[in-house]
């Protein structure tokens, strides 16, 4: 039996020819609008192209422009033949993934014995992504990565068709984003003492401080490397909870007026921006402002997510501006706050997104929210009525939960969308993100291990129709990539832990109260 070809995602159709291409210096030709991709894809080549092995048979690769049509922008198709690899494309991002299931074929061919000679099966490709919004999520306010780290992850990406990277810079353990007009931000929220190593349950820290942050030219950098890999990306300033860091700079916008401090401690705090205080709003105004003109993308994101309400409570600040706005409960000021950032953005030419906890009857309709847990059925009933969603169902698609919680299969099998929602409102279902939060993702070893394999099954589940997807046939393609991970020093999870036994599952949820402890060391 022939090993499967080795394509993650998978193409929604694939049809093997007889033959196959003996790669012999190809020529490279390329319609005008493709000049980018082409550079792209010749700088992963390195010498390759130069690689000759019969000169009596010329070969070429072909990137041709179509028209555009009706179908997805992202769609195209591949076919190769014995002497001529054609990629069709009606846009550059058609044409990229295009190339990048080429470089994957191309990867997986060692050259054969005692020579340099690579050959690839020849195949037609006719392909186009289920989903637009296909995501992943990183969480750096819990630990901090920096740029190298960011942009291999921007690699894989690219490399597995995924086009969102949900940047969370925000949270109560610290601030990840330079502003110029409140440095404290970063010179204060941007560190703190120690971290929490115990489970959420209990209090136990180190005694490492931990802190860095992105200045703007950095966040420039990381948007352009993003934008040549066809990769949007989205960041995330928290509001109104998960605020600690922020106001540990500037205490004066919270309800009690401080001392605060950038917190250790993981978890949901009691502190959060009081909406009360006349300077508030314009202040998150000012630092939205700062991140719409870093981030040219069209989402920004406002969280919105574990926001107790208590400070607002007892605030005479929150209680007046309740009064004056006349809403039945202070609690409701959150959905005046979102509706307000809403149209703020929306006078920026930006989309705002928020975890779903903001919705409620009032929420503004173009307010886009991010699933993650919940009442399903309360969800259901916004979409239905037109409200844009993603799907991030944490049972499946937190990364951070270990893979006795969240095994390989399940994370690949799990169907994002609802059998209960009527097919006529698909529409309104953007796509998937998966995030990683980082409170127990020290360094790069324990990320690696959280996010590789398991990004490979969510961008499948992203790109393939559901009824083309199967397990079996799914790892069988995955092995083969385990040589490219160690190529690339990715301390991936080893095989034996991707689907533990059932019985071993049964302590996936308890693991989620407690510090994952294990080293990479112990688990490769």
């Amino acid at each position: 039996m022939s090993e499967p070809i080795r394509l993650i995602p998978y193409p929604q159709f694939l049809k093997p020819i007889s033959g196959e291409f003996v790669w012999n210096k190809p020529n490279l030709n390329f319609d005008a609008p493709y000049f980018e991709e082409a550079n792209f894809f010749t700088n992963h080549l390195p010498g390759l192209l130069s690689i000759e092995h019969d000169e009596e048979r010329p070969c070429k690769i072909c990137l041709v422009a179509e028209k555009p049509q009706s179908a997805r922008s992202e769609a195209y198709q591949l076919k190769i033949t014995p002497s001529e690899i054609m990629l069709t494309a009606a846009s550059t991002a058609g044409m990229f993934y295009a190339l990048q299931t080429l470089l994957q074929l191309i990867k997986s061919q060692s050259p054969k014995e005692n020579t340099t000679i690579i050959s690839l099966p020849c195949m037609e490709i006719i392909d186009q992504p289920r989903f637009s919004w296909r995501g992943f999520m990183l969480d750096e306010a819990r630990h901090f990565f920096g740029k190298k780290t960011v942009k291999q992850i921007l690699n894989w990406m690219a490399y597995l068709k995924l086009n969102t990277f949900h940047w969370h810079l925000t949270d109560d353990q610290g601030w990840r984003l330079e502003s110029l007009k409140y440095p404290l931000l970063t010179e204060n929220g941007a560190y703190r003492e120690n971290s929490q190593t115990s489970g959420l349950l209990q209090k136990k820290t180190n005694n490492l401080p931990h802190g860095g942050y992105y200045s703007q030219a950095d966040i420039r950098e990381i948007v352009s490397y993003a934008s040549e890999r066809h990769i949007n990306i989205v960041p995330e300033i928290e509001i109104p909870g998960h605020s600690l860091a922020a106001l540990a700079a500037y205490p004066s916008f919270g309800c009690t007026g401080g001392p605060y401090q950038v917190t250790p401690f993981w978890g949901i705090h009691k502190e959060i921006y009081c909406p009360g205080k006349k300077g508030t709003i314009p202040f998150l105004e000012d630092i939205l402002k700062e991140t719409i003109d870093l981030f040219p993308g069209k989402y920004i994101h406002i969280g919105g997510d574990e926001a107790p309400k208590n400070r607002w409570k007892n605030c005479p600040d929150c209680q007046s501006l309740s009064n004056q706005l006349g809403l039945n409960r202070v609690n409701d000021l959150q959905t005046y706050l979102t509706n307000h950032f809403t149209q703020f953005l929306a006078s920026h030419n930006r989309h705002t997104i928020g975890w779903n906890e903001i919705l409620s009857p009032q929420l503004n309709p173009d307010t886009i929210v991010q699933y993650w847990v919940g009442k399903e059925k309360t969800l259901l009933q916004q979409i239905r009525a037109g409200r844009k969603t993603i799907l991030s169902n944490y049972r499946a698609y937190y990364l951070d939960h270990g893979y006795l919680h969240s095994p390989l299969d399940f994370v690949y099998k799990y169907e994002p969308v609802s059998p209960d929602l009527e097919p006529e409102f698909h529409e309104n279902i953007l796509g998937i993100e998966t995030p990683l939060w980082t409170e127990f993702v020290p360094n790069k070893a324990r990320l690696d291990w959280q996010l590789f394999p398991r990004l490979f099954a969510i961008a499948e589940t992203a790109w393939l129709m559901p009824e083309k997807k199967d397990n079996e046939f799914f790892k069988s393609r995955l092995k083969n990539f385990l040589p490219e991970f160690d190529q690339n020093n990715i301390l991936f999870a080893p095989p034996e832990t991707w689907e533990p036994p059932q019985w071993k599952r049964l302590w996936g949820w308890p693991s989620l109260l407690q510090a994952q402890t294990a080293s990479v060391n112990e688990t490769k």
